[in-house]
């Protein structure tokens, strides 16, 4: 049979519990914005690449009907 833990020594683990989800958090909020950052500049990427094609395609048809 094991002995009951001590309030003591169940606050001691909440602590020790508390400051390593604290460590976690960070961990997952830091790289949720690295994400977040990246999906920006892919999406800035996407729009030039996709004016790019439009204006393309209209100087083709403007230049095949003159």
């Amino acid at each position: 049979m094991t002995a009951r833990k001590t309030t003591a020594e169940v606050h001691t683990q909440l602590q020790v519990h508390e400051k390593m989800c604290e460590e976690r958090w960070k961990t997952i909020y830091r790289k949720t914005d690295d994400l977040q950052a990246s999906i920006n500049s892919m999406r800035m990427w996407l729009l030039g690449g996709l004016t790019t094609i439009v204006a393309s395609l209209i100087t083709i048809i403007v230049r095949g009907l003159f």
